[in-house]
C-alpha cells in the first residue's frame, strides 16, 4: 500500500538530502488502513539524538511510516515519572535504522545514535488512541518492555507541534529508583555497524564512535578538569569504581599529530618539567587525545612519594638516585577527532586500556586500573599502606569537567599532635603570624624539627596566639635539629610549652609532615609526651588494631551529617538555609560560599577593611535577579559596620566589613560580589590605588588581552611605578597601582584618563579610551572611570555572580603568560590556589610601601 502524499511533506521540506547522510523516505515497508485494528505487531524504534539539545526520539510504525515524538529527558521505567514527548513530523520507515551525523547548518545537526528497537502491539486501534489523544501499547524491545502510554496534554495543535507524555505503566518491568534510569544504565548502541575501532583507535577512517555519546568534533585547545568531591565515607556498590588516590600533581595531557603537552589542572603548560613524559605520550599510538592522569615519583619499590617529585625539579631525566618519574592515567576525554566525554566512564577506559594497555616499555605510562565495588575495603588497604586514599567513581556517569559527586575522594588523614617551638611572621596581607613550627620528640627525648603549618587559622586565632607566643620568645632554637638556611630566616624561636592538633596528609621520608593544617591547641596534653605516632604495620591481612588513619576516618563516619535544612552559625554569625543553592550549574551552596569566605579571610579582608562598599546581592542565587546595593538599610546584620560617606549636598550610610562576622554576614544577605572603593575611611577623599580595568570586546583574543595588559604595565614602569594584577573573574584583567594617599579623585583620575587616551592614541587598532559600544569591536577598553568618587571595583577574592561561581583572584605576571585566563579560578579550586597561598602571595609586596604620583609622572601624558 502507498501512504498518503502529504504523510512526509513536512519531512521532505525541513531537509536537503544532498547534503545530509538521512533516508529520503521515498520507499515505504508496508501499511495499515485508518479504523483497522492491529493484528500483528509493528516496529519501534528509539535514538539518541545529539543535536543542539540532546533528547530520545521516540518512533512508533503505523500507516508505513514512522509517528515520532521528542523525548527530552528519555523515557524512565519508573511509573512516577511523566516524560514530556513532543510531537513531531513522520519520518519515512527507514529512517528507523538511521545512525550517524547530521551536518552542520542542517535541520536537526548532530549525531543521532539507534538507542533502542523492537516490536510494539497497541491495545486497541491505534488511529483512534492518537486521534483521542490516548495510546497504549506494549513493547517487546532490546531495553524497554512491557506496558506504556502517551498522552496528549491539550487540544490537537494543527502544526502537529503538540505535547504529549510518555508514561510507563505499572507492571513487571516497571522499576523505581536507580534501576529505572534505562537511559543512563544502558547507554549503548542496538546498532552494530562497527563502532568500536581496532586497537582502541577512533581513526579517521570509521566513520562511527564507539558510543551513541561520542561528539565527531574539532579537539579543543584546552579541558576543564573534573574535580573529586570530598567525602567522609565511599558509597557500596558494583556501580562505583574504586581507584587509588595519587600524591603527585595533576597532569592534562594533549596529544596532537606527534606533539605532547601537559597541562596542570589550573591550565598551565608544565612540559618543560617533565619532558621525559612528554616525549613518552607522543609516541603513543594515536593521532589526537586528551588523557587525564596523575604525575608522580616512584621510588625503587614502586611506592609513590610526592618528596621525591618535588626534589625532581626537571623531569629530564627518567630516574634520579632510584626515583623514576611516570603518569598513571586514568580517563580518556577525547580520542582521534571524537570527544568521548559524554561516554560512561567505564567506556571511557575500556577506550584508555586499548591506548595504554598497563605500561610502556620504559614504565613511563601506566593504567591507572579500578575496582568495582567493595570500596570500604579498597579504602582500608590504601590507608594501611600508606596512600593518600582513594577516589571512587561513578562507573556510568560522563566526564563533567567540573567538581560534582559522580567522583568522591575519601583520604587516609592523618592527625596528632606536636610541640610549637617557634613561628614565622606574616607575609601579604595576613595578620598575627605566617605559620607555627612544629616538632615531636625522639627517643632519647630530643624536639625533633617536623615542619610548618600555616592553614587552619582564623583572626581571632592568630590574634590569641600571637599573644602566647610573645610570652613564650627566646634567643635559641628548642628543636635538636632546627631548620637552616632561608627556612630558618625571620623565625621566632619558643619555649617548647604549646601543643596543638594537626591533621595531615603523611610523613615524608625525612620526618617533615605533608599539608599540615591547625585543628586546636590542646591544654590536656604535656609537651614532653608528645611524640610521632607510628601506625601498625599493615600485612595482607588487616591488622587486629586499626591504624591511627583509618581509626581517623572511622570516627569522622560516625559523626551525625549536618542538618542543612536548619540554620547553622558561621563565625558567630546565624546562617538561615544554608544548603541553599546558590549556584545551580555548579551545586556551591549558601554554607559552602560562606565557608569558602572564612577560608580566605586573611586574604580578602585587608582589601575590604575601612573601604564602602557596593555589594551585588542576589536573594535568589545566582540564577535569580541580582541588584546593587550601597546604603544600609533596615534589618542590616550587626556585623555589617557602616561608614559615613559625603554624597551630593549631604552625606550618607555606607556599608563596611571589617572581619569575618561582617565577611559571613554578606553571605546571609544574599551578597555574591562585593565592590569596594579606591579609599578607605582614613581619608575618603584621596585615593590609595589606581585602577586599570582592561574591558576587551567579544571579539578580542586572550593573547590580546594578555599583551595589552603588559603594554600598560610597561608604560607604568616607564614611569617609575610598580603594579599589580589581578583576574576580573569575568572576561578582563584589573592593573592595579598602589599610591599613597595624597592627590584627591579628580587628580588620580585625570591621570588614569591621560594614560589610557595615551595608549589608544599609540595603538588605536588595540585600545580605547572611550565607553562607546559601536566604536569598541575588536579593541580593548581601558576603564579609568574606576578612579572616581563612589566608583568601586570588584574586591580581590570575591566571586563574582557569574556561571561557575569564578573569583577575581590576585595573580603573578609570570602566570599570565603561562595562560591563566579571566574567569581561570572557581570557588572549586580555590583550596589548591589557597594552599599556594601561604607559600608566595602574588600581592605579597602590595601594601609595604606606597608609591607616589610626582608631579612628573602627572604631567607625563596630553590632555585627554
Amino acid at each position: 500500500m502507498s501512504r498518503t502524499p502529504s504523510a512526509l511533506e513536512r519531512y521532505h521540506a525541513k531537509r536537503d538530502f544532498s547534503i545530509t547522510p538521512e533516508p529520503s523516505g521515498h520507499e515505504t515497508k508496508r501499511g495499515r488502513k485508518g479504523g483497522e485494528k492491529a493484528t500483528e505487531p509493528l516496529e519501534f524504534f528509539i535514538q539518541r539524538h545529539h543535536a543542539r539539545r540532546l533528547h530520545y526520539d521516540f518512533r512508533l510504525e503505523l500507516d508505513g511510516v514512522l509517528k515520532s515524538w521528542a523525548v527530552p529527558k528519555g523515557p524512565s521505567l519508573d511509573p512516577h515519572d511523566k516524560r514530556l514527548a513532543v510531537r513531531v513530523e513522520d519520518h519515512p520507515f527507514d529512517y528507523g535504522t538511521f545512525e550517524g551525523d547530521i551536518p552542520a547548518h542542517q535541520y536537526g545537526a548532530g549525531h543521532v545514535v539507534l538507542w533502542d528497537r523492537g516490536q510494539w502491539m497497541p491495545h486497541g486501534d491505534p488511529h483512534a488512541g492518537l486521534k483521542k489523544g490516548h495510546l497504549s501499547f506494549a513493547l517487546s524491545g532490546e531495553k524497554l518492555q512491557g506496558r506504556w502510554a502517551l498522552v496528549r496534554m491539550g487540544k490537537p495543535a494543527e502544526d502537529g507541534k503538540e505535547n504529549w507524555l510518555l508514561i510507563k505503566e505499572d507492571d513487571d518491568a516497571a522499576q523505581t529508583g536507580r534501576a529505572a534510569a534505562i537511559t543512563e544504565l544502558r547507554p549503548e548502541s542496538v546498532k552494530d555497524l562497527g563502532d568500536a575501532a581496532p586497537a582502541g583507535k577512533l581513526n579517521s577512517e570509521s566513520s562511527r564512535d564507539d558510543d551513541a555519546a561520542s561528539t565527531e568534533s574539532d579537539m579543543p585547545d584546552k579541558v576543564e578538569v573534573q574535580l573529586a568531591t570530598l567525602a567522609d565515607s565511599a558509597p557500596q556498590g558494583e556501580e562505583w569504581f574504586s581507584e587509588l588516590k595519587f600524591d603527585g600533581y595533576r597532569g592534562l595531557c594533549r596529544i596532537d599529530a606527534g606533539r605532547a603537552a601537559i597541562y596542570t589542572r589550573e591550565g598551565l603548560d608544565w612540559s618543560h618539567r617533565w619532558p621525559v613524559l612528554v616525549e613518552a605520550l607522543a609516541r603513543l599510538p594515536v593521532d589526537q587525545a586528551w588523557i587525564d592522569g596523575e604525575v608522580v615519583a616512584l621510588d625503587a619499590e614502586g611506592r609513590i612519594s610526592f618528596e621525591a617529585l618535588q626534589n625532581l625539579a626537571r623531569g629530564d631525566r627518567q630516574q634520579a638516585n632510584g626515583i623514576r618519574l611516570a603518569l598513571y592515567a586514568f580517563d580518556l576525554l577525547y580520542l582521534n577527532g571524537h570527544d568521548v566525554r559524554q561516554l560512561p566512564l567505564h567506556q571511557r577506559k575500556e577506550l584508555l586500556r586499548e591506548v595504554i594497555p598497563g605500561s610502556d616499555e620504559q614504565g613511563l605510562l601506566l593504567y591507572s586500573e579500578h575496582i568495582a565495588g567493595h570500596a570500604d575495603e579498597v579504602f582500608r588497604h590504601a590507608c594501611q599502606h600508606g596512600m593518600e586514599g582513594i577516589v571512587v567513581k561513578r562507573a556510568d556517569a560522563p566526564y563533567s569537567g567540573r567538581r560534582d559527586r559522580n567522583w568522591l575522594k575519601v583520604k587516609c588523614e592523618q592527625r596528632q599532635e606536636f610541640v610549637i617551638a617557634g613561628y614565622t611572621e606574616p607575609a601579604g596581607q595576613r595578620s598575627g603570624f605566617g605559620a607555627i613550627l612544629v616538632g615531636v620528640h625522639d627517643a632519647q627525648g630530643r624536639l625533633q624539627y617536623a615542619g610548618r603549618v600555616g592553614t587552619g587559622f582564623d583572626e581571632r586565632l592568630l590574634a590569641s596566639m600571637l599573644n602566647q607566643f610573645r610570652q613564650r620568645e627566646q634567643d635559641e632554637p628548642a628543636f635538636f635539629n632546627p631548620p637552616t638556611g632561608q627556612q630558618r630566616r625571620g623565625v621566632h624561636w619558643l619555649k617548647p610549652e604549646l601543643v596543638a592538633e594537626v591533621k595531615f596528609a603523611q610523613w615524608t621520608q625525612s620526618g617533615i609532615l605533608r599539608h599540615g593544617s591547625f585543628v586546636a591547641l590542646r591544654e590536656d596534653k604535656k609537651p614532653e609526651e608528645i611524640m610521632r605516632e607510628t601506625p601498625a604495620v599493615a600485612g595482607d591481612k588487616p591488622p587486629q588494631e586499626a591504624t591511627a588513619a583509618a581509626t581517623s576516618h572511622r570516627r569522622k563516619r560516625s559523626e551525625p551529617v549536618q542538618d542543612l535544612s536548619k540554620p547553622v552559625m558561621v563565625a558567630g554569625v546565624k546562617l538561615t538555609h544554608p544548603g541553599k543553592i546558590l549556584f545551580p550549574d555548579t551545586g556551591l551552596t549558601k554554607l559552602e560560599l560562606a565557608r569558602y569566605y572564612q577560608s580566605i579571610a586573611p586574604w580578602i579582608l585587608p582589601e575590604l577593611k575601612q573601604r564602602p562598599l557596593s555589594l551585588v546581592r542576589c536573594p535568589d542565587g545566582h540564577a535569580g535577579k541580582c541588584f546593587f546595593q550601597k546604603h544600609t538599610g533596615q534589618g542590616m546584620p550587626e556585623a555589617i559596620e557602616t561608614i559615613e560617606v559625603p554624597e551630593g549636598e549631604g552625606k550618607a550610610q555606607y556599608m563596611m566589613v571589617n572581619d569575618i562576622a561582617g565577611l559571613v554576614a554578606t553571605v546571609q544577605m544574599g551578597v555574591l560580589e562585593l565592590h569596594a572603593w579606591g579609599a578607605t575611611g582614613r581619608a575618603l577623599d584621596k585615593p590609595d590605588r589606581v585602577v586599570f580595568d582592561l574591558d576587551p570586546a567579544p571579539d578580542v583574543a586572550w593573547s590580546t588581552v594578555v599583551e595589552g595588559a603588559q603594554l600598560v604595565r610597561g608604560l607604568l614602569q616607564e614611569l617609575g611605578l610598580d603594579c599589580f594584577l589581578k583576574t576580573s573573574g569575568g572576561k578582563g584583567l584589573h592593573v592595579m597601582v598602589p599610591i599613597r594617599p595624597e592627590h584627591d579623585w579628580d587628580v588620580v583620575k585625570d591621570w588614569a584618563h591621560r594614560l589610557a587616551a595615551h595608549l589608544a592614541r599609540l595603538l588605536p587598532d588595540r585600545f580605547i579610551a572611550r565607553m562607546s559600544k559601536a566604536a569598541r569591536a575588536g579593541k580593548i577598553f581601558i576603564d579609568y572611570l574606576r578612579n572616581a568618587p563612589g566608583a568601586t571595583t570588584v574586591v580581590a577574592y570575591s566571586v563574582r555572580a557569574r556561571d561557575g561561581a569564578p573569583v577575581s583572584v590576585p595573580i603573578t605576571w609570570e602566570e599570565l603568560e603561562q595562560g591563566v585566563t579571566a574567569d581561570h579560578f572557581r570557588v572549586a579550586t580555590m583550596p589548591g590556589r589557597l594552599e599556594s597561598l601561604t607559600q608566595g602571595d602574588p600581592w605579597a609586596d602590595f601594601g609595604k610601601a606606597p608609591q607616589r604620583l610626582t608631579r612628573a609622572m602627572l604631567d607625563a601624558f596630553d590632555p585627554a
